[in-house]
């Protein structure tokens, strides 16, 4: 077994819909097999109900919040989970990232609503601008995460994506930590011809080697064509439960969805996604990311 990475403490957003059920079970089963303290997060934004007579108001929008996650917690208590809940009033990715900054959370689990085919409401605003700035992973959850629930906190299969940039660095050194049975590590290059980044292949076996201290196998794939399509095409065919990316470095709009990799694979793939910050920069990664301009 590889699995060395341990989450002491996971930090889960809810709006308490159905949307975030998934999400809220799927950071349930990573706590119970982690021993993990759960936090769970809501946000009650003020300007939701600003509205005319009728209509409730953020008291009562407190209030009703806290009666649901009283039953939250009594839930994970019943299956030995250590379990607080938070309510916050504000702006909604501000107060979760302070959440997250307060109880030293190293991992937020997040849930995303149905896909449509561009992919447009796979992710909302709030966790697109949680992505480049939150200090930890972030594990997006799909509503029809409940066929892997049993594989929640212990992958078989992981799938790491690297274009050798900072972030994905730090993608495949987490995801080689985290594979418990294989470890896919895919490269896309969007060069054409035979022999399309020939020295692509060796690089990624340096960075995701098979020795002594890790001792899950890895497949080692380099392919030519669309990242985020093929990333989701060899996630299907290795039946991957958990796909790893390079978080983005700046806030993702609406207008990244054509062009951004994570929000496509993100559209696309059933299984969770980690998404993960970048790496410190050291004279080792800037040398990786320079050769990878070569590719």
């Amino acid at each position: 077994m590889n699995n060395n990475m341990k989450f002491k403490t996971i930090a889960v957003a809810t709006d308490l819909s159905d949307a975030t059920s998934s999400a809220l079970r799927y950071a349930q089963a990573i706590a119970r097999l982690h021993g993990s303290t759960l936090v769970v997060v809501h946000v009650v934004d003020p300007l939701g109900y600003a509205f005319p007579n009728g209509a409730p108001s953020s008291l009562v929008a407190y209030q009703a919040a806290r009666e649901e996650l009283a039953k939250i917690e009594s839930g994970a208590r019943n299956h030995g989970i250590p379990v607080h809940s938070v309510v916050e009033t504000g702006i909604v990715f501000e107060r979760i990232l302070q959440a997250v900054n307060d109880h030293h959370a190293d991992l937020l689990v997040l849930g995303t609503r149905a896909k449509s085919k561009a992919g447009r409401v796979a992710l909302g605003t709030v966790a697109r601008q949680l992505l480049a700035k939150a200090p930890c992973p972030i594990m997006a959850v799909s509503p029809d995460v409940d066929a892997t629930l049993a594989y929640a906190g212990r992958w078989p299969c992981v799938l790491a994506a690297a274009d050798f940039s900072g972030p994905s660095l730090s993608a495949l050194q987490t995801a080689h930590q985290m594979a418990h049975s294989q470890l896919v590590a895919l490269h896309v290059s969007q060069s054409t011809g035979h022999h399309a980044c020939s020295n692509c292949l060796e690089r990624l076996r340096f960075l995701t080697p098979f020795n002594e201290s890790h001792t899950v196998p890895v497949e080692h794939i380099v392919a030519a064509g669309e990242p985020g399509q093929l990333i989701t095409e060899y996630a299907h065919r290795f039946h991957a439960d958990l796909v790893v990316l390079g978080s983005p470095e700046s806030e993702l709009t609406e207008e990244d969805f054509p062009s951004s990799t994570v929000l496509e694979v993100l559209s696309t793939v059933t299984c969770p996604v980690l998404c993960v910050p970048p790496l410190r920069k050291t004279p080792y990664i800037e040398t990786i990311e320079e050769e990878a301009v070569k590719c």
